[in-house]
């Protein structure tokens, strides 16, 4: 008996559309789970970012015998920059902690380059193709921003603009109202019931800082200065509970109807300005009623495109993810070298 093999025929249309939608199903449920990966190995490695800062300022320190200089122009030999020639009385030609640490980031290639004479700032010419320098330790994988970053303050006194590489990390001055860093929207907390004054601006606890003036930096409570830095002698705390730098994503922010994530005019990597701010203003803060207007560079905070927090180091060289609802005593005592306060453990 002969047999008749009919041929199978292809998928139908009904059979295609399905296993599409199957596709589309599984792939909606994995999508997210990839995306928290990537987002879990950007933080990681951005937390490695902070690491290799913190161990990097360690050594500056083993070395000199303070934490790493800011603003600093006046080399001398390459020893320790302990003073200053020809400045004006009010200003001075700067670069930040962060060129300073260069060496011991695996960077001296890049910092025998650069002119430290008392007249330099990273926008001069001979200095600017090195301040455009991405130097892959400084950016936070999860920053979207331009790498380099149009507009920039050189420094502090001056204000000369100039394209320079991005920071996503700044050295922590304190709980301070400083110069270009004194967001006035942001509220006075109330403080413990101890000392209900400690947030208050002006008060001890919360010095004015004019970073224009040299006899001001001694009221600074952080670990960097305008002008300057400290020495872990000076971290009274103890150097597991004082915070050395931090992220920060330099936002415009504004209190306009959408939220400028942009990055301002403080945010290269070799201005000295752009690599310190205060832990005074809230993490990660957002909130219309404490912004200062579109692009108010002054309300910018420790922040990141992490979910629901950032990360900091210490100066011990640990690491740790701070949430964005950390109460404000806490973080005071966080930000503060020498004011006492125990610190409790922080949920992340």
């Amino acid at each position: 008996m002969r047999l008749s093999l009919r041929a199978r025929a292809g998928f139908t249309l009904v059979e295609l559309l399905v296993v599409i939608a199957i596709i589309g199903i599984l792939v909606g449920l994995l999508l997210p789970a990839v995306q928290a990966a990537r987002e879990a190995a950007r933080r990681m490695q951005c937390a490695n970012n902070l690491k290799q800062i913190g161990l990097a300022a360690q050594n500056y320190h083993d070395t000199y015998k303070t934490l790493p200089w800011n603003s600093d122009s006046a080399w001398n030999s390459g020893n320790y920059p302990n003073t200053m020639k020809n400045h004006r009385s009010d200003h001075w030609m700067t670069f930040s902690w962060l060129t300073s640490i260069l060496p011991y980031i695996e960077q001296k290639n890049i910092y025998d380059r650069i002119n430290f004479n008392t007249v330099a700032t990273p926008t001069d010419a001979a200095n600017l193709a090195l301040a455009q320098t991405v130097i892959g330790a400084y950016i936070c994988p999860s920053n979207d921003q331009e790498k380099v970053r149009d507009n920039q303050w050189s420094n502090y006194g001056d204000g000369r603009r100039g394209r320079i590489a991005g920071t996503d990390y700044v050295g922590n001055l304190g709980h301070i109202w400083g110069g270009w860093k004194d967001c006035s929207q942001v509220p006075d907390f109330p403080g413990p019931a101890n000392n209900p004054n400690l947030f208050v601006r002006d008060s001890a606890g919360t010095p004015w800082v004019d970073g224009n003036w040299l006899d001001q930096q001694t009221k600074i409570n952080g670990c960097f200065k305008y002008f300057g830095s400290v020495s872990m002698a000076q971290v009274k705390d103890g150097t597991s509970n004082t915070i050395l730098a931090f992220e920060n994503m330099h936002w415009r922010g504004g209190n306009q109807a959408q939220f400028d994530y942009g990055y301002n005019e403080h945010a290269g990597w070799m201005s000295s300005v752009g690599a310190t701010h205060t832990i005074r203003n809230p993490i990660n803060n957002r909130n219309p009623a404490w912004q200062g207007g579109a692009g108010d560079i002054r309300c910018a905070s420790w922040s990141s495109n992490h979910t629901s927090g950032a990360q900091a180091v210490r100066v011990d060289g640990s690491v740790q993810f701070v949430s964005e609802n950390i109460d404000h005593v806490t973080r005071y005592g966080l930000g503060v070298r020498n004011d006492g306060l125990p610190i409790n453990d922080i949920d992340n």
